[in-house]
Order: C-alpha cells, then structure tokens, then sequence
C-alpha cells in the first residue's frame, strides 16, 4: 500500500501571512511530505530544502515529487493521503469549499484522501519513532488543529495542548484534547519572545522574517539574563479546579523595567518551570504513564527538556527529531499506516534523523563539474576524515555533506558546518563572519558517545541535540567556543551505528587533538535553510566564508576555487 502524508497551504501564499480577500491569518510553516510503501519508510522531507525560502508553508509539491521519485511511483499508484489539520480559517474554507479535494483528486485520482488532527499527527511522529510499545504522549505547540466563527472568521477553539495513551500491539491510539482556553505555553514563549528580540535589537517589526526562531534566539538570550532580578519571577498559576489540572499565564507589570537579558531569563525560567510543574501534576493524576512520547514544538526548548530529563519523572522519554511541523507530514502517514495496513511493522532506523534522499559520489562529481571547480577526490573515505581532521586541528572552517540530509531544523552531522572547539573566538566568528546571526547565540557540538561522561556532569544520550549539558569545570578549557555564558552546552552524541561517517571523522579529530568534540552548526546562512542537494552546498560554500568543503569522497579547496561576487541564484 502507498500511503503520502503532506503538510502545507493548499490554495494561497501563505509568505503573504494575510489574505486579502478574507483578512484572515493565513501563514504555514514547515510544509513538507513523507511517504510509506508497504509499510516501509521511503522519506520524509521539507519543502524548504527544495524550494530554499526558510520555513516554506506553501503547498508541497515539490516534496511530493521528491518522495514519488525516490520510491519511483507515480500520483496515480498513491492509496492513501493523510493531511494534517492547518491553523488557520482558510484551511477550514477550502476544505469546506471542495478546493482541498479538487487539488488531491487532481494530483492523486485513485487515493483515499483524509484530513486528520494537527496534534495527533504530532503525536504519532513521536510514538512510531520510539522504541516503545506502550505508553502516553503529550503535545504541545502554538496552534493545531482549530474551529472558527464562519461570520466573524475569528477561532473560537484551538489545538494547543494534547494527551492520551497509546498500544502498538493492540493497534490503540486513545486522544485526549486538553482543556480549552488553557495551557498556552507556546503562545506565551513566543509572544514574549517576538517583544524582547524587538526590543534587544531595535528592529522594525514589519522586517522580521524569521518570526520561527525567535522563541530559540531569547532561549539563548536567556542566559545572559537573571531571573533573580525579577521583583517577582513567577507569572503562571496551576489550577485544580477540575480533574485535569491546567496551567495558566499571566503578565507581570512589576518588571517592565527590567533589560532583555533579564526579561529573557523569567520567560524561560517560567516556561520550564510551568511545564515541570504541570507534568508532574499529570502525573500525579495518572493522565501520564513511566514512558512518554513527547511531540510539537514546544519540545525544541533544549533547556526545558533537560529539566524535564533530570527530574527522573518519567522512566523513559522520547522526543523525535522533527518534533516541530517538519515532523508533522511524517506523524500523518505513519498514523495512516498504522490505521490502513494489515501489518504495520515500521522498524525504527539506527538514525531516525536521517529520512531522505542519500547522493551518490556520481551525481556529486557531476555537480562539481557544472560549477568548473577545482577537487581532490579520494576513494578511502578515512583519508578524508584525516584530512578534515588536520584542517580543524589548525582552525580552518570546514562545510560538511555526507549521508542522507537530516529531518527536522537541527544539523546532526550530515549537512554541518564544523570547527574547532578549542578556540574561545570561533563562537564569535561563526556568528558574525559566517552564520550573521546574534553575537549572543550559542554552538552546540558533537562529541563521540564513549567520552561524554568525561566533558559533561550529565551522562544521558543526545542523539538529535535536544538537551543542554553543564560543562565539567576541568573541560572548560579543552572545549571554549561551544559553552554558553550559563556553562552548558547543546549537545549531540555520536556513535558508529548512528553517523558512521561523522564518527569516523571524530576520531580522526580526536587522535590529533586529543579532545572528541567537534563544535557544530547548520550548514546555511542566516535566513536560508539548510542545505538538501550538492548543488546548495556547493553555492553555500562559495557565497560563505568557509575554507573547505567536504562533499562525498570529494574535497574542495575556497582558496582554489575563490569567486568574486558570486551569489545565490
């Protein structure tokens, strides 16, 4: 059976954020599309990779063709679309109106078509990426799936926050909606961050285009701040009125004169704070089991995720790494599969990170070649790493591009840009020379997985950098650039199994440096994703100032390849 969950505006701009005609909110974020064939995963991807326009919300169509290619079948052969519900009215109106399926009939004429719960696509991207087979998940976002006022357009009730339970075996997905008009967490997170980020930068709202990480940039912002200084932190109250206890924000007048930093810091602290508290409360109730799922992005908030992981409430948690809406095509189909298959046997990958197309050395060479570049290619891959290794050790910065590209908005050692973590400046000339970002923004880094006890007071795995780790002191020293002004840092462990090519170059790194760490970033300017095919890392590469880039079994050299004036076509 073929089934295709898609993601994305279906009939409007939704880069214009305002309809015209209706004068209604209209903007998606994180469009894309994911396929299963028979029950196996083909792939899931984002229609910003493919289209390059950050955070695309658009309707996936080149997603789709991407994932039909890949598992070489046609919109005709396509049994199943699930969709997951958009956030907004126009969504409602076109699914209403027939136009959402006119533009699936058209594209797919034999397929059942399906639209479904925004948080429980969520949550399935979640429960069919762990490893468990019981448990309960928890969801929570900005908005889901919604119902509007057909006169006034205005929502009248929205997804934000979701609980149930879940059985593999059994074939049993129960769905809890929360309480409604409660329990806003991301709504408050991001409000609060849109305020701050305006008034640290000065900036004219009406130029912000990446309103999608704000929330992440005051979370960095958040440690040069003190909550302490905050006449009275706290801005949530947990409420018992009713068997499900709900969690409610508030505004703290007392502090409006207090700086960015500060402000940034009582924001995160009660949004963690809230969160741990409200979990715990769930628990407590029994609406939450010993092993959880957790999904939407909220979840991105390595901080809150940590606190949640060393509070040892839960036995085991799972968070996926596309928690956010780039996950939510893949949830739609994995939940279609589950519901549709007779045996749903989905096995999870060594690396559920790593869900796309992987190039061939061919096609790369091939794209080398179409740019008239000069490279050295190698066919042992561990005189690559050897070579990369060398280049790091002397403080050169290196674009990485191996393996399948990785789902979701982290850089996981596939599509990276890499440098050395033992240089204190490199955090500064990351931010300001190549990724032209925030000066306040951290880097995280990739150690090998054996050693992270040694560098780290926490010792839990870290396989798709969603946790944040306190620096040992005797460690600060070795590894300088990737340490916050809190002294964590974001952290990605490694392991053979997970990113043979990454690990490999790891210890190629280790055996001359002595320090198994690797500082790492996306490989992307400010304002553009993350690179997909060799074609976007190689224009990358020659717009960015980087000084080699590491594309297969190939090596290219800036200084021989140097361009002046080339830009992104």
């Amino acid at each position: 059976m073929n089934i295709l969950g898609i993601f994305g505006a279906i009939d409007w701009d939704s880069h214009k954020r305002i309809d015209e005609e209706t004068g209604t909110y209209t903007s998606v974020h994180d469009s894309g599309a994911t396929l299963f064939i028979n029950g196996k995963l083909i792939c899931n991807i984002s229609e910003e990779r493919l289209t390059r326009y950050k955070f695309e919300g658009n309707f996936p169509y080149k997603s789709i063709d991407y994932c039909l290619s890949l598992g070489n079948i046609t919109g005709e052969e396509i049994d199943i679309v699930y969709m997951p519900h958009l956030p907004c009215y126009m969504f409602n109106k076109q699914k209403e109106d027939g136009t959402l399926d006119n533009i699936i009939k058209s594209l797919f004429p034999n397929s059942m078509f399906r639209t479904v719960s925004h948080h429980l696509c969520h949550a399935a991207s979640s429960i069919f990426t762990s490893n468990f087979e019981e448990g309960t998940f928890f969801t929570l976002d900005g908005t889901g799936s919604g119902i509007f006022n057909p006169i006034s357009k205005e929502p009248i009730l929205f997804e934000n926050h979701s609980i149930g339970y879940f059985n593999k075996s059994k074939k049993i997905i129960r769905f809890f909606p929360g309480l409604v008009n409660s329990n806003y967490f991301g709504a408050y997170h991001f409000n609060n961050s849109r305020n701050i980020y305006l008034e640290k930068t000065k900036k004219n709202s009406k130029f912000i285009t990446d309103e999608g990480t704000l929330s992440g940039k005051i979370m960095g912002l958040s440690a040069y701040g003190n909550y302490k200084n905050s006449k009275e932190w706290k801005e949530y109250i947990i409420s018992d009125d009713y068997d499900m206890p709900f969690v409610t924000f508030f505004e703290n007048k007392n502090n409006i004169e207090l700086s960015p930093e500060d402000k940034a810091s009582v924001l995160q602290k009660n949004f963690e704070s809230a969160l741990l508290d409200y979990l715990l409360k769930l628990k407590s109730k029994t609406y939450l089991d010993t092993k959880i799922c957790f999904a939407g992005g909220c979840f991105l908030n390595v901080l809150s995720n940590t606190l949640i992981k060393k509070s040892k409430i839960f036995e085991d948690m799972h968070i996926p790494p596309f928690t956010n809406d780039s996950g939510i095509s893949f949830g739609a189909a994995a939940y279609a599969a589950f519901i549709h298959e007779n045996k749903f046997d989905f096995k999870i990958s060594t690396n559920i990170a790593l869900m796309s197309k992987k190039y061939s050395n061919k096609e790369i060479e091939i794209c080398l070649k179409s740019f008239n570049l000069k490279y050295k290619k190698y066919d042992n891959f561990k005189k690559i790493c050897d070579f990369t290794a060398e280049k790091l050790n002397k403080n050169k910065i290196i674009g990485w591009f191996q393996n399948s590209s990785e789902s979701g908005p982290r850089a996981l050692g596939s599509r990276s840009i890499f440098m050395n973590p033992s240089y204190k400046d490199n955090k500064n000339i990351l931010n300001s020379r190549v990724k032209h970002r925030e000066y306040w923004r951290p880097f995280g880094g990739i150690i090998l997985e054996e050693y992270i006890s040694n560098y780290f007071e926490e010792s839990f795995i870290s396989p798709y950098m969603l946790y944040s780790y306190l620096v040992k002191k005797d460690k600060k020293e070795k590894i300088p650039a990737i340490i916050h002004e809190d002294n964590t840092c974001r952290v990605q462990t490694m392991t053979n199994i997970q990113h043979p090519e990454t690990y490999e170059l790891l210890n190629s790194f280790y055996k001359i440096s002595e320090i198994p760490v690797i500082l790492n970033t996306s490989f992307n300017d400010n304002g553009h994703p993350i690179v997909e095919s060799p074609n976007d890392a190689i224009m990358s590469f020659l717009n960015m100032d980087i000084d080699y880039l590491i594309i297969g079994n190939f090596i290219i050299s800036k200084k021989e390849n140097y361009r002046i004036g080339f830009k992104y076509e």
